[in-house]
């Protein structure tokens, strides 16, 4: 489970996984950083895909259109959507 970063702690590594020892941890990251650039973006892609599928699948498909996306867009960026973007 992934945590906020405390100050300090992991700092060699960019974050801190709250149910997982340093030392596997750090293997961990290492394993990643090893990958080639474009395998670690195809992974992130991989990931924004799996949090949208996740974030959609939590609003009531009998919603209005523009209200599932108002409420999308709270959901995944945690904060209310810009009067400039609504319809």
């Amino acid at each position: 489970m992934v945590s906020r970063i405390e100050p300090d702690r992991y700092a060699d590594t960019g974050f801190a996984v709250a149910d997982t020892s340093p030392e596997i941890n750090a293997r961990i990251f290492a394993a990643v950083m090893a990958k080639e650039p474009e395998e670690r973006l195809l992974m992130g892609f991989s990931m924004l895909a799996t949090a949208r599928k996740i974030v959609w699948s939590s609003i009531p498909a009998d919603l209005p259109e523009s209200e599932r996306r108002r409420r999308f867009f709270e959901r995944f960026y945690g904060e209310p959507l810009p009067v400039s973007a609504r319809r």
